[in-house]
């Protein structure tokens, strides 16, 4: 069902998982929303996304159309009532198949996203579904769908789409990739026409993942996994022998790419997951490796800040052996008004099933919500979290990629 790409990536995640010494957590409840039950309604959901009136918008990998044999996957909503909707059912072909990133949603209420593509099932593909439930699927030109689209994309006010290739561009890139390109960034204009903004070379930057964020000004920023200074080993990148430890950069609105960080693997952390931004332009991410090396040559990872406008990069966090670090599957931050950030690991906690933190403004860790025990790959909270989002309250939603009664992941709710 899931491409033989996810299966990798997940068993690789799962062999890095790290049984650290569990912190007490803190006094938070978990509601289930929706269990996902491997019929009709699929499985495996992407992370969500809220709007202004508290509904949550989501995917599911599987599910939904019957024609990809278990399902070309769906998007859903749920409303604050909790009722689940299925909004929209992908038939495979040049409709696409798979959707495993996040959702993006413009002012009007359209909600864009990317399909994972899988050979004959069905293209990777960029689409737009309107609230009245119309969707357009924009199948990149040959030039860019080098690979499958499995990140979120970037809008602009002109309805402009922006978005990553993990493995587009120039086969190898003079860095022996096994084949693989090191990745693109392109852009969409409004009625469907792609163009390549930048190709990665290995030195500027390798496999982008997660998407891309806009300043104020329209400048577009972004992380790349691998990649930077050659000699570099970092965790995950044994992946295809990929070298490098990962960089962070900035596309201007004119098109010129810069790097602003290249990772290092020692206090500044390795494999970057991809980055968020403030209300100043500034970005916060988490890096999976580097930071405190004691017992792990790989590192544990660090969750860092990049001041766009000074260039100054600093560590607000290194995860140690008693608090395990992020691993390859670990999710993108986010952060509340007052500057907390909060995360949510995929693997670890008190039962190796993911855990909720969060990282105040002192740069204190505090594990909030430890996620319910497993047995044969059911449970009750669901595990392996897939990503948060806040809630009005100090609350917080949130889907499981596996687990629940019938193995096939939740959507859940974290309230003090």
């Amino acid at each position: 069902m899931r491409t033989s790409q996810s299966l990798i990536l997940t068993i690789l995640g799962l062999t890095l998982l790290i049984i650290a010494v569990p912190l007490a957590s803190a006094q938070f409840n978990l509601t289930v929303l929706h269990t996902f039950t491997g019929s009709t309604d699929g499985g495996y959901p992407t992370p969500l996304i809220r709007d202004a009136k508290g509904n949550l918008y989501g995917a599911a990998e599987a599910g939904g159309n019957s024609l990809c044999g278990f399902g070309c996957g769906y998007v859903f909503k749920v409303d604050p009532a909790g009722k689940f909707t299925d909004l929209y059912d992908f038939t495979g072909g040049n409709n696409g198949v798979y959707p495993v990133a996040s959702l993006v949603r413009d002012a009007s209420g359209n909600l864009y996203g990317t399909t994972l593509g899988s050979g004959f099932s069905g293209l990777s593909v960029v689409f737009k579904l309107t609230p009245g439930g119309k969707e357009t699927s924009y199948v990149p030109s040959a030039n860019i769908n080098f690979g499958s689209l499995d990140s979120p994309v970037a809008l602009d006010a002109k309805g402009n789409v922006y978005g990553m290739v993990p493995f587009g561009g120039t086969p190898n890139c003079g860095w022996d990739y096994h084949g693989l390109g090191c990745g693109t960034l392109f852009k969409m204009t409004a009625n469907g026409k792609f163009t390549t903004i930048h190709t990665f070379k290995g030195t500027d930057g390798m496999y982008p993942e997660s998407g891309l964020v806009r300043d104020t000004k329209g400048n577009l920023y972004g992380a790349a996994m691998f990649g930077g200074i050659r000699t570099c080993r970092a965790v995950g990148n044994h992946i295809n022998n990929a070298p490098g430890c990962g960089a962070i950069f900035k596309v201007d609105v004119d098109g010129k790419y810069t790097v602003l960080h290249t990772f290092s693997n020692h206090k500044d952390g390795a494999g970057p997951l991809g980055v968020i931004i403030d209300s100043e332009d500034n970005l916060y991410g988490i890096a999976s490796g580097g930071g405190d090396h004691h017992g792990n040559p790989f590192g544990y990872g660090t969750i860092f800040k990049l001041d766009t406008k000074s260039g100054v990069f600093s560590v607000l966090f290194t995860f140690t052996p008693e608090i395990a670090g992020s691993s390859f599957f670990a999710n993108l931050l986010v952060r509340d008004s007052k500057g907390n950030l909060y995360g949510a690991q995929k693997f670890d906690g008190a039962h190796n099933t993911g855990c909720l933190f969060r990282i105040d403004t002192r740069g204190k860790y505090t594990d909030l919500y430890d996620f319910d025990e497993q047995t044969a790959g059911k449970n009750k909270d669901g595990f392996f979290p897939a990503g948060v989002t806040l809630g009005s309250h100090g609350d917080f939603y949130g889907s499981m990629m596996l687990g629940g009664f019938a193995a096939f992941g939740t959507l859940f709710h974290i309230t003090p």
